[in-house]
This record gives C-alpha cells, sequence and structure tokens, in this order.
C-alpha cells in the first residue's frame, strides 16, 4: 500500500509545534511502508523537497532519522496529480480542494483518502495509529 502524507495540519499543528503523536505516527508509517511512502505536501513541490527542513526543529531525533526513506513526489494543480490510482493507498490530507476530491471519486478511491483535522480533534493521529490496517 502507499502512503502520501501532507505536513501542515496533519504532522504540524502549527508551523512551530509538531501534532501529537506525530513521531509515533511517522515511526510505524515508517517502519511499516518504508518503501511505500510519499510526500504529498506544498514542502515537497515542483522540484523542491523542503520537507525534513520543515519537520526538524519540532520532531523526535529517532523520527528524523526515518524521514530520508520518505520519497518525493511531483504534481501540479492538484495533489491527486501524484498518486499511483492503480495501487492500493492512503492519503493523510487535512485540507483538500474540490476538484481532488472529484478526482478521487472519479478513480473510486474517495475512502482512501483520510482526512485529518487536528483542531478539532488534536490526539488524531494516535487514533488513526490505534484503527491503523494490518499488514
Amino acid at each position: 500500500m502507499n502512503i502520501y502524507l501532507d505536513i501542515d495540519g496533519v504532522l504540524l499543528i502549527n508551523e512551530n509545534q509538531a501534532a501529537p503523536f506525530a513521531d509515533e505516527f511517522l515511526q510505524y508509517i515508517l517502519t511499516n511502508y518504508p518503501n511505500s511512502t510519499y510526500w504529498l505536501t506544498t514542502h515537497c513541490w515542483r522540484g523542491e523537497n523542503r520537507a525534513v527542513e520543515i519537520l526538524t526543529p519540532v520532531l523526535k531525533e529517532k523520527t528524523l532519522k526515518m524521514l530520508s526513506i520518505i520519497k518525493p513526489t511531483e504534481w501540479g494543480n492538484y495533489k491527486t496529480d501524484a498518486i499511483d490510482f492503480s495501487q492500493p493507498f492512503l492519503w493523510f490530507d487535512d485540507d483538500l480542494f474540490p476538484e481532488e476530491e472529484v478526482i478521487l471519486q472519479q478513480n473510486n478511491a474517495s475512502g482512501s483518502q483520510v482526512r485529518v483535522n487536528l483542531y478539532k480533534d488534536p490526539n488524531q493521529l494516535q487514533k488513526i495509529l490505534d484503527s491503523f490496517p494490518v499488514r
């Protein structure tokens, strides 16, 4: 299964603070999906990958060492440009464009998007971990 990760609103609650359980979430994902985890964030867009730079001040050293295995993606106007719809996937993001929602629907993949809302539930990453699909 491919895993696509946004940063703002998913791994970061604000620009200076990691989301609760962000380290545990990333460590779990990268331990279980080391070859199929991708950045799908504006911090990794149009050939520029600033994901690790953005996360370095707020994550634990153990987690930071693991981030190098996350692959960058290439996408244009919509993040869905980078998704491989031929493979099962989970996409963790807090905010989608209406066009991206339509593209997910057209590809019968609406259920593969996990909407993260840290303002509504700051502990959502822990709850996701508790219910994560078993490999």
